[in-house]
């Protein structure tokens, strides 16, 4: 939408949402690098409406994929469904953009007569500036910001077509990352080294053989206490039912919504019960003079 507001016509961004929200829209479809909107106006047969973006190159998407698996945040997020607000950053590196910033970047067509007059304007018509201090672009009619309203009401809802357009499939782009992140794992031949964490102090020490540990091998040692493990919701909500999809049984009864419920008062209670009580501190001792005072009293 910021690139609607870069270059399009005060008054194309005005009736363009008027029209996507009276629904005048009968139909759109989107590709690779397409979204086409059938946009009904003031004639009797709607137009023809085209947004078009560059698709990403098959080299672009092998650079792509390796970042977002190398990245936990971004790998975690992606597989359980939510796109990372900071995705840019992601891409910025790699010379490369998911989401257009530039008018550029933006292709427009329509079958109305005010797209066609304006692409066979001369470059020196008088036009007043946007808002952003550009010079706006006629093409950009109120059927092709309709289409553009209606395009960004639908990534806000659904961002992984973002994915579609730039030429990768959202289906496609998970299931290389899942590749990706299990050639990465441990316990796959030789691919891939295991870590080892090193503690200090610990790691040096000797560990006691099998036989002296019989006894006791299922028993928690003493230092298990002492472990520090914060407690705090994850990054992302309910990454294990994201990744198991919709529920397979049949009818209205709302499994899924149950289950994420669930799991939040069980996860909300868990960190209720970690947090340190106030019973838990040893009560405050009475002043030594209290404490001799009442002593007196009883011999009184």
């Amino acid at each position: 939408m910021r690139v609607v507001e870069l270059i399009a016509p005060g008054a194309a961004m005005v009736e363009g949402l008027e029209y996507a929200k009276d629904g005048q829209t009968k139909k759109i479809t989107t590709s690779p690098g397409r979204v086409e909107g059938l946009i009904q106006g003031r004639a009797d047969r709607p137009y023809v409406t085209i947004i078009e973006v560059d698709k990403l190159s098959e080299s672009a998407w092998e650079r792509v994929v390796p970042a977002m698996s190398e990245g936990a945040i971004y790998s975690a997020k992606l597989l359980a469904g939510e796109l990372p607000t900071n995705i840019e950053d992601l891409f910025g590196p790699l010379d490369l953009r998911l989401f257009p910033a530039d008018a550029g970047e933006v292709r427009v067509s329509c079958t109305c007569t005010d797209h066609a007059a304006a692409k066979a304007a001369t470059l020196t018509t008088s036009t007043a500036p946007t808002t952003a201090g550009q010079t706006p672009d006629l093409r950009w009619c109120k059927h092709v910001c309709c289409l553009a309203y209606l395009l960004g009401q639908r990534l806000a809802t659904e961002p992984f077509l973002m994915f579609a357009l730039r030429g990768l499939d959202s289906k496609e782009l998970l299931e290389r990352l899942r590749e990706r992140r299990a050639m990465a794992a441990p316990g796959l031949g030789d691919r891939s080294p295991i870590y080892v964490q090193h503690i200090p102090g610990v790691s040096e020490q000797p560990a006691p053989p099998l036989e002296a540990s019989l006894a006791n091998f299922w028993e928690a040692g003493p230092g298990l206490s002492e472990i520090d493990i914060p407690m705090g919701k994850p990054p992302v909500s309910h990454p294990l039912l994201r990744r198991l999809g919709p529920s397979p049984l049949a009818g209205t009864f709302p499994m899924m919504g149950l289950l994420a419920s669930c799991y939040d008062v069980i996860s909300d209670e868990a960190i209720r019960k970690s947090l340190p009580r106030e019973n838990d501190a040893p009560p405050p001792e009475p002043p030594a003079g209290d404490a001799a005072g009442s002593d007196d009293d009883g011999l009184a």
